[in-house]
């Protein structure tokens, strides 16, 4: 454990946040991260609580907008779903902390919903927060390209539902979120 890690690092996020601290509990633990995923949660109401979740932190991991993809509030622009991560960045760039966006997760709502066009509108996301990235102080971290097929769906392997990630899922993509927020674990 290297210094500053008295204060943790928060995940925000939604199911596959939550998940995460469940299925990966020694990763986090190990290097100080809490995982504070709301299952269910759109980036609305992930914008709503993030300041209070980034209470205390020493850097905010943002995963989010699946849901909003998903409609699972309702119908959400990909205007606002932009403005909503934008917004969070500068919650987080104002309150002095270090912020890293992960790329949504891949899905074809495959047996669900695929009418949404899930895969076209996760890629035109990710493009965003790419360049939102390189235009601000947020990091990116790509968890999209180790997951997809090359249709845009999330590998069977790493999936029960076609959403969700399962343990293989988590496992394929902590090699490239320890890369960027623990490099040599030496805060």
């Amino acid at each position: 454990m290297g210094h500053g890690q008295d204060r943790p690092l928060v995940f925000i996020g939604d199911s596959i946040t939550a998940g995460w601290g469940l299925a990966r509990a020694e990763t986090f633990a190990r290097h100080g991260f809490i995982a504070r995923g709301v299952p269910g949660q759109t980036s609305g109401q992930i914008r709503a609580r993030f300041l209070r979740d980034a209470a205390g932190a020493r850097g905010i991991h943002l995963l989010c907008g699946i849901n909003d993809i998903a409609e699972i509030g309702g119908p959400v622009s990909d205007g606002a779903i932009r403005d909503n991560i934008a917004a969070m960045a500068r919650l987080a760039f104002e309150a002095g902390l270090p912020l890293w966006i992960g790329t949504v997760t891949p899905s074809d709502f495959w047996g669900w919903r695929p009418e949404l066009r899930p895969v076209a509108r996760i890629h035109g996301l990710n493009r965003w927060i790419r360049a939102h990235c390189t235009a601000s102080a947020a990091a990116l971290i790509d968890y999209h390209a180790p997951l997809t097929t090359s249709s845009g769906a999330l590998r069977p392997e790493f999936t029960e539902d076609g959403i969700h990630l399962n343990e293989a899922g988590y496992t394929a993509i902590e090699p490239v979120m320890l890369a960027a927020l623990a490099p040599g674990d030496d805060w």
